[in-house]
């Protein structure tokens, strides 16, 4: 999939799929599981060049920034870059 700066898009789910699932998996005497992964936005790959200032602290002469190599909390195509690998960690196994 072509990056693009504009592209955010990360789908959610519904509240009524979510429960569905859950009723579903508690009637078939099925196991959940549920992952609250803390450092989802900072695991992607970034396929563009994205260079951004330094933090306050972090002496760097003024002529030079940093640039990205991996997706950062905050970025706005974080949750879409997560998503596309996660789908395609899902697609291969």
């Amino acid at each position: 999939m072509p990056w693009e700066y504009g592209n955010t898009y990360s789908p959610t789910s519904r509240f009524a799929a979510v429960s569905t699932i859950i009723a579903t998996a508690a009637q078939e005497g099925m196991d959940l599981f549920h992952w609250d992964i803390q450092g989802t936005f900072c695991t992607s790959d970034v396929d563009t060049e994205i260079y951004m200032q330094p933090p306050t602290g972090y002496a760097l002469p003024d002529w030079q920034c940093l640039k990205l190599k991996k997706s950062l909390y905050g970025l706005r195509q974080s949750s879409a870059l997560f998503y596309e690998n996660l789908e395609r960690w899902m697609l291969d196994y």
